[in-house]
């Protein structure tokens, strides 16, 4: 009897364990800026979040080169992978491809891949970095957004076709990598469905132990693209997820833009999919951090839906809210999760894409984006997309309307997170009542910015389309001047200046720049 109680304590012992285990072996942040301090303080939150693996990027490292240009960029990133390790952390680097390629292999500045002794350089470049930087534990290569793309054929010439330019070069890499004992991933970040179907033919030509990290949507940060097409979609191969909690698109961190809801939508979505090993979460950008802010619960969310395949965004919210404000949560609550939507409405026009990166974009900006960025390139099958894009770029009054009352809408929501705050304010300390007050008070002028933002230009391209309607002429300057007093309100705030969303620099810009337009 004594032996059969044993083993049963023995089995609920191990599905208490692997009820625990979280449901991914890979779960990474990532670091933009080479900020030792901020970087060394946050390697030792990771293990609160269960957080194995951190990702160094953008501002601290985005070529190979950059390791043995002279600076001491080198020896701070061995730092921080000597800091990362003993927090028990695997540490990757970022790499672009092709940069700095010698002069013997570029002609006319184009590349020319198919030049005797091309790909062994590429190799002898691997090798350096492995041997000299034995501290990190893996290389993520990326294609785009370098100094010559594999796929551009105005920067690259070879015989290759475009899915074999792909496989030469993370075959490549990825042989430097095995001989070191390295963890290999490549990126499938690019921008066209086109450039995206090159890679999934040439990635399905290498081996099968080359990781790939797929965006949770195509192309970039919009949370009203469909789920990235490339998710699952290889046989026997390992993939990681990568999620932005930088809010790059969104505000920066410096306004709430709280979303459980959509990582939660958006991973139970990837793990229904064959191969999703793991997600990278994206921590800042351009400086500007995650933590210790409202936007943490996004960090918070995706450790608990990772470690709890049950949970919901209603469980995180309740979770988040109690841990950190109390007796204040329910309010708070109501006060931070309708900022998604108010930063979507606000940002977007309609689902389309004019912000550029969280500033206030100018009027050449949001033109070209509403047809390079549009909806309908990754939904094809639904016209209506393809409609509403026309339409956007040619609007009749009646979708100037449409836009106004969605910014309406914004402000109205944004207002009354204001007053949930107020709600609270008795159950909060004097400095997280400040410290949420001034971010949703910057919430709410920023969906001001943005509905007269619209209104100056897309009542503009009413105006262009020539369609009559009596003292819109009026309405555009009116906005604009309006824009013009808001930016002299961010010249006096010393939190605003020149930081986004709302700076001066981007509103005077696009007033000064629309009404030399008008007066054209």
């Amino acid at each position: 009897m004594a032996d059969k109680f044993k083993c049963v304590l023995l089995l609920l012992t191990a599905c208490k364990f692997l009820q625990a285990a979280p449901l991914v072996p890979y779960r990474a942040w990532q670091f933009h800026k080479l900020n030792m301090p901020y970087v060394s303080a946050t390697l030792k939150l990771a293990r609160r979040y269960d957080v194995n693996t951190v990702v160094f990027s953008h501002d601290m490292i985005g070529f190979a080169s950059q390791l043995f240009d002279g600076s001491e960029r080198g020896e701070k990133l061995r730092q921080l992978a000597r800091e990362a390790h003993a927090q028990n952390l695997r540490v990757w680097i970022w790499v672009h491809e092709f940069e700095g390629v010698p002069d013997r292999f570029v002609e006319n500045k184009v590349v020319q891949l198919d030049r005797a002794g091309f790909w062994e350089w590429l190799a002898g470049r691997y090798e350096e970095l492995f041997t000299k930087y034995p501290e990190f534990d893996g290389l993520m290569l990326t294609f785009h957004e370098t100094q010559y793309k594999v796929f551009d054929l105005r920067q690259v010439n070879s015989k290759l076709s475009m899915p074999d330019r792909f496989a030469r070069m993370i075959n490549t890499i990825d042989a430097v990598a095995a001989r070191h004992g390295k963890d290999f991933i490549v990126r499938s970040f690019l921008y066209e469905p086109r450039e995206m179907q090159w890679f999934r033919q040439g990635y399905e030509k290498t081996d099968h132990h080359v990781i790939i990290q797929t965006k949770c949507e195509p192309h970039d940060w919009d949370p009203f693209y469909p789920n990235n097409p490339l998710i699952g979609g290889f046989t026997n191969r390992r993939q990681i997820v990568e999620f932005d909690g930088s809010a790059e698109f969104t505000g920066k961190n410096r306004i709430p833009y709280t979303q459980p809801e959509y990582f939660e939508r958006r991973w139970r979505y990837d793990l229904s999919k064959a191969g999703v090993v793991g997600y990278n979460l994206r921590l800042d950008h351009g400086g500007y951090d995650a933590l210790h802010t409202p936007n943490e619960i996004n960090i918070y969310a995706m450790y608990r839906f990772t470690e709890d395949p049950a949970l919901h965004g209603d469980d995180v919210w309740r979770e988040w809210t109690r841990k950190h404000y109390a007796e204040a949560a329910p309010e708070i609550e109501r006060a931070l999760r309708p900022t998604f939507d108010v930063v979507n409405q606000s940002f977007f026009a309609l689902e389309f894409w004019v912000t550029s990166h969280s500033r206030l974009p100018d009027f050449d900006y949001a033109d070209d984006h509403l047809r390079s960025r549009t909806m309908a390139k990754w939904y094809p099958e639904e016209p209506r997309y393809k409609q509403l894009e026309d339409r956007l770029i040619a609007p009749d009054p009646e979708l100037l309307e449409q836009i106004l009352a969605e910014k309406d809408h914004a402000i109205a929501t944004a207002q009354l997170c204001l007053q949930h705050l107020e709600n609270a304010r008795k159950d909060l300390t004097s400095a997280q009542y400040d410290d949420l007050f001034w971010r949703l008070a910057l919430l709410e002028r920023t969906a001001i910015i943005w509905k007269l933002h619209a209104e100056a230009f897309f009542g503009y391209k009413v105006l262009e389309a020539a369609h009559p309607i009596f003292g819109l002429r009026e309405r555009v300057e009116r906005a604009l001047t309006a824009l013009d007093e808001q930016a002299n309100v961010s010249a006096a705030n010393p939190r605003i200046g020149t930081d986004p969303p709302a700076s001066v620099q981007e509103m005077r810009h696009f007033t000064t720049d629309l009404r030399k337009r008008l007066a054209q």
